[in-house]
């Protein structure tokens, strides 16, 4: 069952004591799935592509329906309710999970320093909002425990649990094809854990099974992962949208860097985040007001 019901306030209370908040709904279920058939075509063909990689980064630069769906009004109405009004979007990824996959580690994130060793985020404002990123994770086929919807360990945003700056031995600065294995795309979050002898499965979790047009929205800094897709043919695919406030400097430290399989070029590539909510009084980042196919970004309201 969906929040839409919900008030501003309770939204808000919600996020602030679990750290995730949802479903709500963006899109009519056969709409979702009407817009899945051309996404799947059209993230096939990487000609217009802003990286080259196997892990479906930031495919708003190419794919239309994409790049209008991260200025989605129903999920920047919620996101803003957390982040305040002035919004970038500043990476997105595909997140598909085939028939036998297997599920995703419990990992933490707060500046996604975990993928090159230095911090992608960077807050240039603390103590005014605490909050610096928001994941909102779009279903567009029906998620469910058997298919591999997403788990959370609720109320972990507010405590450290993961270290990402911790040397890993395996990740940072090289090539991953993804394989059947339980690590996080390349990384084993298990390296990051400050008590090597916590177990966060010993904690309880929460399973959120979706429609497919729905969202949630969750901080990277609550502990989540997903379930195994053990069906013989039910495909789960997501798309998530990442949002920072604009006084955050995003990859502040990087010109290019390996991460997740991928080489990922931001100058040369002409990066750059995309405003789609409010305005940038702050000017730290690269600003796109159009996509690699020549449209212009839809701006919220």
């Amino acid at each position: 069952m969906n929040l839409d019901h919900l008030s501003t306030e309770e939204i808000k209370a919600i996020f602030d004591k679990d750290g995730v908040v949802g479903p709500f709904k963006a899109y009519d279920q056969e709409e979702a799935k009407s817009m899945l058939k051309n996404i799947r075509a059209k993230s096939m063909v990487q000609d217009r592509a802003m990286h080259k990689n196997n892990v479906g980064w930031d495919r708003h630069f190419d794919v239309q329906e994409l790049s209008d769906h991260i200025s989605n009004e129903k999920v920047l109405d919620k996101v803003k309710i957390i982040l305040g009004e002035d919004l970038l979007c500043w990476r997105t990824e595909f997140f598909p999970k085939f028939p036998k996959s297997s599920g995703t580690d419990w990992h933490q994130v707060g500046t996604f320093q975990y993928v090159t060793g230095a911090p992608i985020l960077q807050p240039t404002i603390t103590g005014e909002n605490e909050d610096i990123e928001i994941t909102a994770w779009t279903a567009f086929t029906d998620t469910t425990i058997e298919n591999g919807c997403m788990k959370f360990l609720p109320g972990t945003h507010k405590k450290q649990y993961y270290n990402e700056a911790l040397p890993v031995s395996e990740g940072r600065d090289s090539e991953y094809t993804p394989i059947e294995k339980d690590n996080f795309y390349g990384y084993d979050f298990e390296e990051f854990k400050i008590d090597p002898k916590w177990d966060p499965d010993q904690m309880e979790s929460k399973s959120i099974e979706m429609k497919a047009g729905e969202f949630i929205l969750f901080t990277s800094k609550c502990i989540h992962g997903s379930h195994p897709n053990v069906s013989e043919r039910s495909t789960r695919f997501a798309f998530s949208s990442r949002f920072v406030p604009t006084q955050v400097k995003v990859y502040p430290e990087h010109d290019e860097f390996h991460g997740h399989g991928g080489f990922f070029q931001l100058k040369k590539s002409g990066y750059g985040c995309v405003l789609v909510s409010g305005e940038d009084n702050f000017n730290h980042n690269e600003i796109r007001t159009e996509n690699n196919l020549g449209t212009f970004f839809k701006k919220g309201q």
